[in-house]
């Protein structure tokens, strides 16, 4: 009789405890339907209209398989806007290195290297060879044996080369043969004298030495050029390249000293209206535009 009892009695316990589950169910159940009833009667249009956008979202399927293909869709996007900001955002830089438009056979001058970027080309160019950057350095010390170092120019100036260089497949630089480095002496000498005399400022730069024939040749230079020698050097100042007064008196000094002085040092002095003059020490002439003795702007 007890165990009966005892039986009737967890029955009546259990109905009671699965009773009020499904009170307990059912009130939670009533507080969140009061819950989200009360918040959807608070919220603005703009929930709604999430909410609305939501719904479409999730309408075509499983409501999983709609919210994995919008991130998807979301994320494509978003990689297509990274990869056109890169696209807009990417410069080219290799551009500026081959800006120098400077010419030694149509006699013309335009923008240059700046000098911190020429320097940097040509210390890769001598680096990229041992036997070259002792040669070099044999050359240097050469010249300041003749000249003393204090009226050797810089290397990067010494070394140039026709403008024409990369179209006709060589170097920007060139290193004459050994056989021809006493040629550069004398052109060098008279250099530093009209420097010193005051007929050259000190801030000009020499722009083309030596040309091997080849390069000569597709440079368009004269058949008897005496770069092809290394005798002779072209030579500008950047600063007169828009001044017209400047470079007029710089080419009237020129010629005055070409007419007293030029025949003791053989002085052939080329004058051209867009500021290069070519100076060499192989024989007492003078020209202009066209290689004529006639063009020239010295009229003594």
């Amino acid at each position: 009789m007890s165990i009966k009892n005892s039986m009737i009695a967890l029955a009546v316990c259990s109905s009671s405890v699965v009773a009020q589950a499904a009170i307990l169910q059912d009130s939670s159940e009533r507080r969140i339907q009061v819950r989200q009833g009360t918040t959807a009667t608070s919220n603005d249009s703009s929930t709604t209209k999430q909410a609305n956008h939501l719904n479409q979202s999730l309408s075509a399927g499983d409501s999983m398989q709609g919210l994995i293909k919008q991130k998807q869709r979301e994320y494509e996007f978003d990689a297509k806007l990274s990869i056109e900001e890169n696209k807009r955002v990417y410069v080219n830089r290799a551009d500026a290195k081959n800006s120098s438009t400077y010419s030694t056979t149509n006699n013309h001058y335009g923008s240059v290297h700046p000098k911190s970027l020429q320097t940097t080309d040509f210390n890769s160019w001598l680096n990229s060879s041992r036997f070259r950057a002792q040669e070099v350095a044999n050359y240097k010390r050469y010249l300041s044996s003749q000249l003393g170092a204090q009226n050797v120019p810089p290397l990067e100036q010494l070394l140039t080369t026709a403008r024409s260089w990369d179209k006709c497949g060589y170097e920007p630089y060139q290193l004459p043969p050994q056989e021809l480095w006493s040629n550069i002496v004398p052109t060098l000498r008279l250099y530093s004298a009209l420097k010193n005399q005051g007929v050259l400022p000190p801030t000009t730069e020499i722009r083309s030495v030596y040309r091997s024939p080849g390069l000569n040749r597709c440079a368009g230079g004269a058949s008897s050029s005496k770069h092809m020698t290394a005798s002779a050097i072209d030579i500008w100042v950047p600063e007169y390249q828009d001044n017209f007064w400047l470079l007029s008196k710089m080419q009237d000094d020129l010629c005055q000293f070409w007419q007293y002085q030029g025949q003791s040092h053989r002085l052939g002095l080329g004058l051209y209206s867009t500021g290069a003059v070519h100076l060499d020490t192989q024989g007492y002439r003078k020209w202009g535009f066209n290689h004529a003795t006639s063009s020239s702007s010295c009229r003594y």
